[in-house]
């Protein structure tokens, strides 16, 4: 995303506000609908990098696009609604993967196949969004702002005729009186001077000088110490917002996978023989055991650990297993049919006489049968839940009192609220 809005945000000065928005659109669209149907995981980060690269680029863009048509006294109550809005889209995704995504990792075990396949449904439709916006930026006017520091005068009065004929549609005979217009404060800019004969080189290196002369002029004086400020503002409160949002997810697992060691069971020096296993096999460690002529079939076989034992005469058909290693045994005709046990199962074992057929393919990489889903959608709705009044009231509050008021007052609330997490 930080690499997004480097790149747009130079665009954006160069190319127009409607321009790179609608192509910041369009990648984050196009990208996601292709992160869908990717086969394997480099592929699917690679494609949802390319997806960020857009959201990254929109961000920025859609701020000051829809800035530069508002009046200064309606400014930062607009921008304020604007981001309820990110909020609603949060709310549609967390309720959207409530009704598309897997809850639990035994769901995903009964049929993971189809479980996968929602996965890509998900990814599709959360594309839908970025590609519907984008043809809807299509059918709206250049930023009449932008079109005046790029001495488009003539492009900028027919924008604002458009937009007076717009506001006032239901009055008969009303017209734009101005005739001629000009950016306040607008400073000339100097051009690197480069031969004709390298046009493509002059533009690019215009573009660069253009970026640094945006940079430089904001880190400039008398800017220096409110840009810095307000850097250290956004930094530590986007850091606080999704270190939460982390913590909170990590913080629950981290207790539920302490209550679930705390229930293991602990099994050693046992002879099993001639046994039927076909029930799941959950959170035990087996020490020191001998298995003969035991069949497990149709079993999962959860969190569990098998140390230093031995296997003479079994069978394992169809199995499945998460998080379930077998180290220092001893395989003796045992035949591995329909499982998912690879390789890294198996730590200092041996096998005499023993053969596997049919291990089920897919992803060799361990799978939690353990994980909830259901808690991560409920931290996630309930945290767009709790943006929604923030923004509002800020929205209904900033033009009156003050944006350094506004902004005091939520970080003071913010500071506050961390004195329950102790």
């Amino acid at each position: 995303m930080m690499i997004g809005a480097l790149i747009w945000g130079i665009m954006g000065d160069r190319l127009g506000r409607r321009r790179t928005l609608l192509t910041a659109l369009a990648s984050n669209g196009i990208f996601g609908v292709i992160a869908a149907f990717m086969p394997t995981y480099s592929l699917l980060m690679l494609t949802r990098f390319c997806s960020s690269v857009g959201i990254g680029g929109s961000l920025p863009i859609v701020f000051t696009f829809y800035s530069e048509f508002l009046v200064r006294k309606n400014r930062g109550k607009h921008l304020s609604f604007l981001l309820v809005f990110w909020a609603l889209g949060g709310l549609f995704v967390a309720v959207l993967a409530w009704g598309i995504i897997p809850r639990s990792g035994a769901t995903i075990m009964d049929t993971k196949r189809l479980q996968f396949g929602r996965w890509r449904k998900f990814l599709l439709i959360c594309s839908i969004p970025a590609i519907v916006s984008a043809v809807g930026v299509s059918f709206l006017p250049e930023s009449p702002r932008f079109l005046l520091e790029m001495g488009r005068n003539s492009e900028a009065i027919y924008v604002y005729k458009q937009i007076f004929s717009w506001n006032n549609a239901v009055k008969s005979g009303e017209e734009y009186q101005l005739t001629e217009l000009e950016v306040p404060g607008k400073r000339p800019t100097v051009h690197v001077s480069i031969p004709s004969n390298r046009g493509i080189l002059r533009e690019m290196l215009r573009s660069v000088e253009n970026c640094w002369n945006n940079i430089s002029g904001v880190f400039g004086s008398p800017h220096t110490f409110l840009t810095l400020f307000l850097l250290v503002i956004w930094t530590t409160t986007s850091f606080g917002f999704y270190g939460i949002s982390i913590w909170l997810h990590e913080y629950t697992k981290v207790i539920e996978d302490n209550d679930f060691e705390s229930r293991t069971i602990k099994q050693a020096n046992l002879i099993v023989e001639d046994k039927n296993l076909n029930t799941s096999i959950e959170n035990t460690h087996f020490t020191n055991l001998s298995f003969i002529n035991v069949r497990f079939v149709q079993t999962l076989i959860n969190h569990c650990t098998f140390y230093n034992c031995s296997f003479t005469n079994c069978t394992f058909s169809n199995i499945r297993t998460s998080r379930t290693y077998f180290r220092n045994c001893e395989f003796i005709q045992t035949e591995f049919l329909d499982t998912d046990l690879y390789p890294n199962k198996f730590q200092a074992c041996s096998f005499n006489s023993s053969h596997f057929f049919n291990t089920k393919g897919g992803c060799d990489i361990d799978f939690d049968v353990n994980f909830k889903l259901a808690e991560l959608f409920y931290e996630n709705l309930f945290a767009q839940l709790a943006i929604l009044p923030g923004t509002l009231i800020s929205s209904f509050i900033l033009d009156r009192i003050g944006r350094i008021q506004t902004l005091g007052v939520s970080l003071v609330l913010t500071g506050l609220s961390v004195g329950f997490l102790w």
